[in-house]
């Protein structure tokens, strides 16, 4: 459902460093089994927004601050045994007592350790931990604080990594608007945390689509979508193997881990589409370790399955490097994060600003009837050539 705003607009200073309320064990038959309460952004604003829990669904309304302020005076008022009020600095904690009246008690917030070393805090993100982004803890990355979960923090390096390189490009851009595809998004840690780094902290009008296989995950990442008011981000259904994508304009075609053959056919995507911007971090190589025979120079890589594994996937990035640059795209492969975070560690990032050639495909060609391996991209781009 839509939550409206409440109350007059801008009245942040009454309670600038809050980070959550939760009204529990209520007392009145009536009361909401729980309210949950956060300051999200929201259109370029910072509102407060309930989360009110009755039987098995949730309702969301969101307040400005007088309107939370009335809140707390309503609910305060013997609905609730305990409230709990979290602030960057403080944990204050009100329970009811027999007479009617609430118990007031205060600590010092703990900052809880988070699943890193020293090094890696010393290391400034773009996008912060402890700041304010309700969806990572949705997402199950932060914690109901904004700390990264421990088993998370790879995850988090990487879509910091990710966002860094597109905003490094979209600075490049002109204009204020920009719209992203994101193939294989899965659930859409990376898509999150695009559209608020350009929608809700830069104020860009960001639009982002994001394909993926599984219905439940993306009926869940629109779910959170439609909760954060991020109307302008949604996901759909898609086999982007043979399914009808995507028709107007796309500035940038991100990927992150889609699967073997499915980066090929995002790539052939933005192909076709004229896309001007790639950051692909392809995955799961299989297609011509799985293929692929011997037939000369080569064949020393191919004797030890691990590094014919190896090699096989780095055969594929090139070929892939080498087809986009025939395309018209200038190419660069750079490790996109430590080895230690991910195995899968190199982007595919791209920019078309050149004219289409055929040496490549050729040279590629050869080497695939060489060694009696194919390659998706190759065939589907190389059908274009002929």
């Amino acid at each position: 459902m839509d939550a409206e705003v409440v109350g007059e607009p801008g009245v942040l200073r009454m309670m600038p460093e809050l980070v959550k309320a939760v009204f529990s064990q209520p007392a009145d038959s009536t009361a909401d089994a729980k309210i949950t309460v956060r300051p999200v952004m929201l259109k370029g604003r910072t509102v407060y927004q309930a989360e009110r829990f009755r039987g098995n669904k949730a309702y969301h309304e969101n307040l400005d601050g007088e309107g939370f302020l009335r809140l707390l005076d309503r609910e305060l008022d013997g609905r609730y045994r305990q409230v709990l009020l979290a602030t960057q600095s403080e944990n204050i904690q009100y329970v009811l007592k027999n007479n009617g009246s609430y118990r007031r008690s205060g600590r010092a917030a703990v900052q809880r350790p988070g699943g890193t070393q020293s090094h890696d805090r010393a290391r400034e993100y773009i996008l912060k931990e402890g700041e304010n982004i309700p969806a990572l803890v949705d997402l199950g990355v932060f914690t109901q604080d904004f700390r990264v979960v421990r088993a998370k923090y790879d995850k988090y390096k990487q879509i910091n990594r990710f966002v860094e390189l597109i905003d490094d490009e979209f600075r490049r851009m002109d204009g204020d608007e920009v719209t992203i595809l994101d193939f294989g998004c899965g659930k859409s840690y990376l898509t999150f945390i695009l559209y608020y780094y350009f929608a809700v902290k830069k104020g860009v009008r960001a639009t982002i689509i994001g394909y993926d296989l599984k219905a439940d995950v993306v009926e869940r990442c629109n779910a959170i979508a439609e909760k954060y008011g991020y109307d302008r981000l949604r996901f759909h259904v898609a086999d982007v193997t043979r399914d009808v994508l995507y028709g107007e304009h796309v500035d940038m075609l991100v990927t992150l881990h889609a699967c073997d053959t499915a980066t090929d056919y995002a790539l052939d995507y933005a192909i076709k589409h004229g896309v001007k911007h790639i950051f692909s971090v392809p995955c799961c190589q299989h297609e011509i370790n799985s293929q692929i025979k011997k037939g000369g120079e080569l064949d020393i890589f191919l004797r030890h399955g691990i590094i014919k594994e190896r090699m096989s996937a780095l055969l594929t990035d090139s070929i892939r490097a080498c087809v986009l640059e025939d395309m018209g795209y200038s190419v660069d492969l750079i490790e996109f994060i430590d080895f230690e975070h991910s195995p899968k560690n190199i982007m595919i990032r791209a920019v078309r600003d050149r004219g289409r050639g055929t040496a490549n495909i050729e040279r590629a060609k050869a080497l695939a009837d060489r060694y009696g391996f194919r390659q998706t991209l190759l065939e589907l781009c190389g059908k274009k050539e002929e």
